[in-house]
């Protein structure tokens, strides 16, 4: 409700920032006239084409969509808030300049400065007014109920932390601890075992973890089995999880903390992502469907069993999903995945191997060419997968993940992805995550491209694969 609430505010502010700047060009129409500086311009020379009116609310709609001035009202400090605003407003204005430059130069460029002037004053007056209003008449609505798991020392910190932040709404609504006796002003609200039921019992909206570095396994557990509460789960960064996982920080509340469910991407990133996705996999289906016939034929006639290969994958958020591919392995191959399961040096997961025994003659084609990948356009197109993006990865090797990374999940799952592109299968699985992080720290959808650009190039080289 409370995504909601804010989605909706934001799409509203982002409509009156729209009708203010036009507003504001309007008025400039109205006013250069009058300005005695500069040239003079008479009245019918002010008026500008409705070409100019469309184009700035295009203009302007697109940059505050990318640049979310609008969300950050909500969610961000006063002066970053004051920043993105400033940022988009900026950018905004230079691309109308080059606009006018390449097509009506005859506008005044004092009316441009006086129309840049106006836009930013009303703008800057509208969203400080929506802050303060929001800020007093929703506190009680946005509010949302933290619980930490951890010392009551922890607790006691962040409560006083978000205490002085109260534009957040974050609320510390307790702590979950082992330790019976330690005195603390904020309530202890049941055993960490209890966690689950704790948040279902007290309306937990925020998980924030505070355990030491030796408790790890613990808190992968009790993430794993807040999979199914709606609920964001964070952790207080130490030195390793920041030295080795190359993980950005986020802010709750200006508040450090790694947030293991909060999506990475934009809202505008997203959209633009699914849009892509949506396009791209429905023509490829379109396109490949007389191969993906032949191929269902070819397995079909080597071995008994599906065509399809469906597998029960962790995508974005933690969320499980069945993943479709063509079937490369013999029937039984799920129950024998022991038979080629080991453990490295390390102790982490290995799963792959190059001659692995279960799989068939055409599926080691299939394989070697990534044909048996097709089917996941089918997921693509439902939403449960993009093109690019971290491989969706299998619960349990997911059951031993680092809490950091719970970072991979934070983006939609792919059909290929940054490690696919740098080494593919020869890598080991434990080192696809920081490839993983690595995609997701650097997102653009300009990168999103150029993955798969260079995945045709690797496919036709066939590296990696089986």
């Amino acid at each position: 409700m409370l995504e909601r609430l804010r989605t909706r505010l934001t799409g509203s502010v982002l409509l009156w920032d729209t009708f203010l700047t036009l507003l504001a060009l309007y008025a400039t129409t109205r006013l250069r006239p009058h300005i005695e500086w500069g040239l003079e311009v008479s009245p019918a020379k002010a008026v500008l084409p409705w070409q100019l009116y469309v184009a700035v609310a295009l203009i302007w709609l697109v940059v505050m969509f990318l640049l979310t001035p609008q969300r950050a009202l909500f969610t961000r400090g006063l002066v970053e808030a004051i920043g993105r605003l400033l940022a988009s407003v900026a950018l905004a204005s230079a691309s109308f300049a080059g606009l006018l430059y390449l097509s009506f130069r005859d506008v005044s460029r004092l009316q441009f400065l006086t129309f840049v002037a106006f836009d930013l004053g009303a703008l800057l007056v509208f969203h400080l007014i929506m802050r303060s209003y929001v800020r007093f008449r929703f506190r009680t609505s946005w509010q949302r109920r933290a619980l930490v798991i951890g010392e009551p020392a922890a607790a006691e910190r962040m409560a006083e932390e978000f205490a002085r932040r109260p534009w957040t709404g974050v609320v510390v609504a307790g702590y979950a601890s082992d330790d019976y006796d330690a005195p603390s002003a904020v309530p202890r609200l049941g055993r960490i075992v209890d966690t689950t039921q704790i948040v279902t019992q007290n309306a937990i909206d925020e998980v924030i973890f505070a355990l030491p570095t030796s408790q790890h396994n613990r808190i992968v557990q009790l993430s794993l089995d807040l999979l199914n509460q709606p609920v964001m789960v964070h952790m207080m960064p130490g030195v390793l999880d920041l030295t080795f996982a190359r993980t950005p920080v986020e802010t709750v509340g200006g508040i450090p903390l790694i947030s293991l469910r909060e999506s990475a991407l934009t809202e505008p990133q997203r959209v633009l992502k699914r849009i892509f996705d949506m396009g791209a996999s429905l023509l490829l289906l379109i396109i490949l469907s007389p191969a993906m016939l032949l191929i269902a034929l070819l397995i079909k006639l080597e071995s008994p069993g599906p065509i399809f290969f469906m597998q029960e994958r962790i995508g974005e958020q933690g969320r499980h999903f069945k993943m479709v591919k063509f079937r490369s392995m013999y029937q039984d191959a799920e129950r024998r995945w022991h038979e080629v399961a080991r453990r490295d040096e390390d102790g982490n997961i290995v799963h792959k191997s190059s001659d692995d025994p279960r799989v068939t003659r055409v599926g080691r084609k299939l394989r070697r060419t990534s044909l048996d990948e097709l089917p996941q356009l089918i997921n693509v197109l439902l939403g449960q997968m993009s093109l690019v993006g971290p491989r969706p990865e299998m619960p349990y090797i997911a059951a031993e993940y680092a809490p950091w990374q719970w970072q991979r999940f934070r983006v939609p799952p792919g059909i290929t992805g940054w490690w696919q592109v740098n080494g593919r299968s020869d890598k080991p699985m434990h080192l696809h995550t920081e490839d993983d992080l690595y995609y997701i720290q650097n997102y653009s959808f300009w990168l999103d491209l150029r993955i798969l650009l260079k995945t045709v190039a690797v496919v036709f080289q066939g590296h990696g694969a089986y």
